[in-house]
């Protein structure tokens, strides 16, 4: 399983130069030359690391089992952030900041991820994007817990906790333009619209009531569950294509420590719903162990009362390894990709199998990838060559971006 809203809200570099005054001067890496002209960090800033990007070119980084799929960026001069702000830190029940009628909640424990080298692996692969990479996890590794609340259209909340001294992670939120504030200190930290952060804080400083069903069964897996997330996406959300769509409510937790495994649930429209989605789930177990020879989805049990399902699965292979990458790389995980982000902006509603793109060869023709693939997320043309050149960019479930490349309507390079 990868992260991919919270590597879009941690997924970019960072801008101009800061005020070094305060805590600033503790929180953010481009500080690193103030603090320590001669330490590797100033090293860094000194060589461009922390150079600045168009934020509004950008698009959110999806590093699954190997990279990014960001298109350059312009260089443009960015105002520097002002003194960082500072507030009372009004309790340490930190799941009080959910906003009770949340349509989307998600938590991280990064500090049992990082206790897994082959979750790691999982997460952010091998090979390309290697530097965007290692900002991110340089980042991830100064956060000890992440909290995320969204109420549709745009009440956004992140709350997070960890050792932001070092800089690196409140840096990259600076770079997007977004000023953190500091509950109390450089352990905590908020992130949202100003309107929003004043709602969350005054949530905090009082016990939750009345919450809805995302936000109780949230408290509710974040009791043993190390990483989890809970949605109930508004009215008119595309929910998945055919074979998930009649989900209304959905929640998974993983236990990343003792007894490895995952949890989760799932509320459809009605009792033939719920059956037809069991079927569903069975037929793709087939279908991928016919496939590949393995029984990637095995592990994973459901069982349904009437309009829910309910589904466990005991070891981490839907976690990391190549069963989770076989079962992600299927139909299987686009419809989970769906579910799992319904009604979540500014991520891509379209995506395909893993190994569909990957079956796409030199020398097809135009239309046999658009009867293989669909639609691209977007196409790149450049005229006026002798032959015409177009890119196509995909999705792909839980991952990066893939790119292939047509000359005169007949494929040149294939996704790799």
């Amino acid at each position: 399983m990868r992260y991919p809203i919270l590597i879009a809200l941690l997924g970019v570099s960072l801008v101009a130069q800061p005020n070094c005054t305060g805590i600033s001067l503790d929180v953010d890496a481009r500080c690193g030359c103030v603090k320590d002209p001669g330490s590797k960090l100033c090293e860094m800033v000194k060589a461009g690391f922390y150079e600045p990007h168009d934020w509004s070119k950008i698009k959110p980084l999806n590093l699954g089992w190997g990279g990014m799929g960001t298109q350059p960026s312009t260089r443009t001069a960015t105002p520097a952030p002002q003194q960082a702000r500072v507030v009372t830190l009004p309790s340490k029940d930190y799941l009080r900041f959910l906003h009770p009628n949340a349509h989307l909640v998600a938590g991280f424990d990064f500090e049992k991820i990082f206790q897994s080298p082959e979750l790691m692996e999982s997460l952010f692969g091998q090979g390309e994007g290697e530097d965007a990479r290692n900002r991110v996890v340089r980042a991830m590794k100064e956060m000890d817990h992440f909290w995320l609340s969204f109420v549709a259209p745009n009440d956004l909340v992140v709350l997070t906790t960890g050792k932001f001294e070092q800089g690196s992670a409140a840096g990259m939120f600076y770079a997007q333009g977004i000023r953190p504030v500091f509950l109390g200190g450089a352990h905590v930290m908020m992130i949202g619209s100003e309107p929003s952060i004043q709602a969350a804080l005054a949530r905090l400083a009082r016990p939750a009531a009345n919450d809805g069903w995302v936000t109780r069964r949230a408290r509710e897996l974040s009791r043993d569950h190390e990483t989890w997330i809970v949605n109930e996406a508004p009215p008119g959300t595309n929910r998945g294509t055919a074979a998930l769509q009649a989900i209304r409510r959905f929640a998974l937790g993983f236990r990343l420590t003792g007894e490895v495994g995952l949890d989760g649930e799932a509320a459809t429209d009605s009792e033939a719903s719920a059956q037809k989605i069991a079927g569903w789930i069975d037929q793709m177990k087939a279908a991928i162990r016919e496939r590949t020879g393995v029984g990637a989805l095995d592990s994973l049990t459901v069982t349904r009362d009437g309009t829910r399902l309910r589904f466990a699965a005991k070891g981490d292979g839907l976690l990391a390894g190549d069963a989770g990458k076989t079962v992600m790389n299927s139909d299987f995980g686009v419809e989970l990709y769906a579910v799992i982000l319904a009604g979540f902006p500014g991520m891509p509603s379209r995506t395909v199998a893993g190994d569909k793109l990957l079956a796409v060869r030199e020398g097809m023709r135009r239309e046999e990838v658009l009867s293989l693939l669909g639609k691209p997320l977007s196409v790149f043309a450049i005229q006026g060559l002798d032959t015409p050149r177009e890119t196509w960019t995909y999705q792909i479930p839980f991952g990066k971006q893939l790119r292939v490349r047509l000359d005169g309507g007949v494929v040149t390079v294939p996704a790799r």
